[in-house]
């Protein structure tokens, strides 16, 4: 038996039967079960088609990017719902035009969802200029002004949200702004990428 065997999570040994195993434990006492040399060959040939179809799902996820004017709230919180619901067919990139840090707001409401903000303002639009996308969204009439028609090698995909961060009164006032946009944001979104990855 090699001294270094493939447990991916070092809780169950791919030896034998044992809940740890020996090599794991880095113990001195040997696995007791033996491995011909066929065993062990078929052994990591099947691990290592698991990694190589683990990464071929994850360079098959397709790329959403969302746009807004400042990327105080509305393309981090469109990133963030979408990742929620859909993580495991996309992966999220926000931007902004003007970038400003995180409005707390945005990370109160979407932390009621279960969901942790970088507080850091996102990168501006140029940042992506070279990488390709699937879907290029953009959240503000401004950002769709400005964003190129064909960014990211794709033709972009116009939405228009009320920023609540322009909103005035009482912190209650203001959370329920944020509140509706989330809401909306989330039902506006689930509903284009389940038809988009319906057809595919």
């Amino acid at each position: 038996m090699p001294k270094k065997h493939p447990c991916p999570d070092c809780r169950h040994c791919l030896w034998c039967t044992d809940t740890r195993c020996s090599v794991c434990l880095r113990e001195s006492k040997p696995c007791q079960h033996k491995l011909s040399q066929a065993e062990q060959i078929a052994l990591y040939e099947s691990i290592n088609r698991a990694h190589q179809q683990q990464k071929t799902e994850v360079r098959m996820k397709q790329r959403a990017l969302f746009l807004c004017t400042d990327g105080s709230c509305l393309s981090p919180i469109a990133a963030a719902l979408v990742n929620l619901d859909f993580g495991n067919r996309l992966r999220t990139f926000c931007a902004a035009l003007t970038p400003i840090s995180l409005d707390p707001h945005a990370a109160t409401v979407t932390v009621e969802l279960g969901i942790d903000m970088d507080c850091r303002a996102p990168p501006p639009l140029n940042h992506y200029e070279r990488e390709p996308f699937n879907y290029v969204i953009t959240l503000s009439d401004q950002a769709t002004e400005r964003c190129p028609l064909y960014f990211g090698g794709v033709k972009r995909q116009p939405m228009s949200f009320a920023d609540p961060s322009l909103t005035k009164g009482s912190e209650e006032q203001i959370l329920a702004a944020f509140r509706a946009t989330r809401d909306t944001l989330r039902q506006q979104l689930s509903d284009f990428f389940r038809q988009q990855l319906a057809q595919q």
